[in-house]
């Protein structure tokens, strides 16, 4: 019997438990801060427990993670650190489905000394994008190949016949996290050139493209260099992983963004106060005209649907950002039976051994089910419980701080989601010789 812990209990949570009820040698404990959002999950499956917790508190949370053998963080990212000290102390192994961040780094050796595995990474974006690069890039290294270029791109999206509002954009969460993203530099590498992009320029650098038939628009996400060593690459010039939105996102938030909708910065906010009167207040004019004069027609547009020029009542928050979150969640989330969409593409150039080059695309779109997990919840959840399910049958041979970039964890967890209809379709296009 492996005993499993469940941090989080939100929208990725079902399709975690529920593939790990799967197995009857499991039993999973489900915790939250909610107590109901556990219930509701838990109350569907078998050998599963539930209860509530508080995961700031280190001597409840010791008490939960003792006797576990894998525990899967899915708490807000912040939160994983003390999670992973936690698990090192208690010799528990974690797998979380965000990004390796310096305080999980600082953790590697006492991870490696306990003689635990701390995987991250292993959800979506990142996660499976890992997955389906490595078995690419490992293919081409075994047959004497190189990477000249890559670039990879992703994002989760309304369904088309559900894209049925101005931006182009729905949220299933809370949408700070997403936001506070588009604050972020940029790094990536063209061509050996180092190119970095400053956070007040990110969306200005989006750029047009057409993937698995549809009108799309993306923009650098983060660090991309790094990724020649992580995924050893060292021969490719170029490399970018980057972002996608359908086409107008980019321009209508990096409007909004002008107008202070993006600042996290707190202030003071009236009670009562409409989001017409908010506005002319928070860019220092005393007409609402002088604002609305210097935004291009979509911007305008779709700024005035979403209620920024009304005289709605602003949400009662310390910030500018978070009122435009409470505003942006009111108006852009998914309702019943409305589908989301994941669309992840890679693209290489890679070079044979004779000097010819070709283009190989990897492609994988995803869409939600009514009734069922969204896309998004599927392709976070289920690779995340499907590393714990490797790593409680101990065929992942490191120990320490690892990220999915290896054939033990990327071979079965492609091969597992490929029983889940979670697939990637492969184009190649010859390139000429030179």
């Amino acid at each position: 019997m492996t005993r499993f812990l469940v941090l989080g209990a939100g929208f990725v949570a079902e399709p975690v438990v529920e593939y790990l009820s799967r197995n009857k040698n499991n039993c999973i404990t489900l915790a939250d801060y909610d107590y109901e959002n556990t219930k509701k999950v838990a109350n569907k499956y078998p050998h599963v427990s539930n209860l509530q917790i508080d995961v700031s508190n280190k001597a409840d949370l010791t008490k939960l993670v003792k006797d576990k053998q894998v525990v899967l963080s899915l708490v807000p990212a912040p939160f994983h650190a003390l999670v992973a000290q936690v698990c090192i102390e208690q010799k528990s192994h974690l797998v979380t489905a965000s990004y390796e961040t310096d305080a999980m780094r600082e953790l590697a050796q006492q991870a490696k000394a306990a003689g635990i595995i701390i995987l991250n990474e292993i959800g979506l974006d990142p996660g499976i994008d890992h997955l389906s690069a490595m078995e690419i890039i490992d293919t081409a290294h075994k047959n004497g190949k190189k990477i000249e270029s890559f670039t990879s791109w992703c994002g989760g999206i309304p369904a088309p016949d559900n894209n049925n509002n101005p931006l182009g954009y729905k949220f299933s969460w809370e949408p700070r996290g997403a936001l506070m993203a588009l604050l972020n530099d940029a790094v990536y590498l063209d061509k050996d050139e180092v190119i970095k992009v400053k956070g007040e320029d990110l969306l200005l650098w989006s750029k047009p493209m057409k993937i698995a038939n549809l009108d799309l628009e993306g923009y650098p996400n983060r660090e991309s260099i790094s990724y020649k060593k992580i995924y050893a690459i060292k021969s490719a010039k170029t490399i970018l992983r980057g972002t996608l939105r359908y086409q107008g996102f980019s321009q209508i938030i990096q409007s909004a963004k002008l107008l202070g909708l993006l600042n996290p910065k707190t202030i003071a906010i009236p009670k009562d106060i409409s989001w017409r009167d908010f506005m002319v207040a928070l860019n220092g004019e005393n007409d609402l005209k002088n604002i609305q004069s210097n935004l291009d027609k979509k911007s305008l547009n779709a700024l005035e649907w979403l209620g920024c020029f009304s005289d709605e009542k602003v949400a009662t928050k310390s910030s500018a950002l978070d009122a435009f979150c409470a505003l942006l969640l009111q108006r852009l989330s998914y309702k019943e039976g409305e589908k989301d969409m994941v669309v992840l593409q890679h693209e290489f150039v890679i070079k044979e051994p004779d000097g010819s080059r070709y283009n190989l695309t990897s492609v994988l779109k995803q869409i939600g089910e009514v009734g069922g997990y969204s896309a998004m919840a599927k392709t976070v959840g289920y690779p995340a419980a499907m590393a714990a399910q490797l790593i409680a049958n101990n065929k992942i041979k490191n120990k320490g701080l690892i990220l999915p970039v290896t054939k033990d964890i990327y071979q079965p967890i492609l091969a597992a989601l490929k029983t889940e209809g979670i697939i990637f379709h492969e184009g190649i296009t010859k390139s000429p010789k030179g």
